[in-house]
């Protein structure tokens, strides 16, 4: 009789140590520290930081959260919304030219305002958007 409550009382701790053991992984909802990645194995609600104080959240059996990129819930990715939309990127830009030396071109670098200068550099001496 005692070696079966033995085995009883150690099968209900394992199992109540599976369903409320110690979490490796973000708890939902929370949102992980910056540049850390956080996955989420049950249905859950993930959370990522944007630029902006924006963020971005999913619901989903799996989700996954990476700050400043997006989550991602049911393997379908949402992106963090670019913060100066509308405006070019300023690859397309940079080293393109332009006429007057000294103006100033807003652009769009990484999902944030970026600025582009007018002026020459020392590879030519045309005027040509710089960073």
């Amino acid at each position: 009789m005692k070696h079966s409550f033995a085995v009883l009382v150690a099968f209900l701790s394992l199992s109540l140590l599976g369903c409320g053991g110690a979490a490796t992984e973000t708890e939902a909802g929370a949102a992980p520290e910056m540049g850390e990645q956080a996955t989420v194995s049950q249905f859950a609600t993930c959370t990522a930081l944007c630029n902006g104080g924006q963020s971005v959240s999913c619901s989903g059996t799996t989700c996954s959260s990476t700050n400043y990129q997006g989550v991602t819930c049911n393997g379908v990715f949402t992106a963090c919304p670019a913060t100066c939309s509308g405006l070019p990127t300023c690859t397309s830009l940079a080293g393109t030219s332009c006429s007057v030396e000294g103006a100033e071109q807003q652009c769009c670098s990484g999902g944030a305002t970026g600025l582009l200068t007018c002026g020459r550099n020392s590879f030519s001496p045309k005027l040509r958007w710089l960073y």
